[in-house]
């Protein structure tokens, strides 16, 4: 077994999924229970390709970079024993994110005294904001205090300390982190990338906000699409051109019209 873990959070089949199992989830964020349910049919009804089609295949992509992480393994949360290895980290994800493959390999070696990691963090989609599309869709996190969902890793005796739940959520995380007596090392390097893509779920909320995209949610992809295009692969973290051409390519042919 590798020393280092990816432990991939909550995640459905999603070619299978049953929409009406998503109100306990959004009930639980203080959303409106019918979110998903609601934005899915207004997607289906323009786009060719469903809601849980795009969410299958943006999994995939996901989990094609977490195989890819170099000194690592992955596990479902439902496999894990809450425990690290020694010597090793452990690191939290979603379905729907993506990894450097360097991730372990760039973060300093750990010591007898760390409980912690942080590095930099991408995020790709508009920003949630009537202006969303007046930034690049890839955006550079600033490094400080901040725990996102997938730029952080724990040691073992963290989590013996601490115990599991104290990470597993990046809001638990982000108290842990804040303690005194936490010994944290951060690496300035962006290892990996939050994708806030269509289907999620908070760009779902915010876009049924939108009395434009509840009336035609076409206009919304072709600006979404546009912003994809004009972002220029030079430039961008090397890790990072593969996963987003492949995304790219994803939403292209989830948006075609029907």
């Amino acid at each position: 077994m590798q020393r280092n873990l990816l432990i991939l959070r909550a995640s459905p089949d999603w070619n299978t999924f049953d929409l009406e199992s998503s109100r306990g989830f959004l009930k639980s964020l203080q959303l409106p229970e019918d979110l998903v349910i609601a934005f899915a049919a207004l997607w289906e009804k323009h786009f060719k390709v469903d809601y849980r089609s795009v969410r299958a295949q943006l999994k995939t992509l996901a989990l094609q970079t977490y195989d890819e992480v170099r000194q690592a393994s992955l596990r479902r949360h439902e496999e894990w024993d809450g425990k690290g290895q020694p010597g090793g980290r452990v690191a939290f994800v979603d379905d729907d994110d993506w990894m450097s493959p360097s991730l372990f390999e760039s973060l300093p070696a750990t010591t007898s005294t760390e409980d912690g990691a942080r590095w930099g963090s991408l995020r790709v989609g508009r920003i949630f904001a009537p202006d969303g599309y007046a930034e690049p869709p890839i955006q550079r996190r600033p490094l400080d205090r901040i725990v996102y969902t997938n730029n952080y890793a724990v040691t073992a005796p963290a989590l013996a300390h601490l115990g599991p739940a104290a990470f597993f959520a990046h809001d638990a995380a982000q108290k842990s982190f804040d303690r005194p007596d936490f010994t944290l090392v951060t690496s300035e390097k962006y290892l990996s990338c939050a994708v806030k893509h269509p289907c999620c779920t908070m760009s779902a909320n915010y876009l049924m906000s939108l009395d434009d995209f509840r009336s035609d949610p076409r206009r919304e992809m072709s600006a979404f699409m546009e912003s994809l295009y004009a972002m220029p692969l030079d430039g961008m973290e090397e890790w990072l051109r593969k996963p987003f051409v492949q995304f790219r390519q994803v939403m292209t042919d989830a948006v075609r019209p029907r």
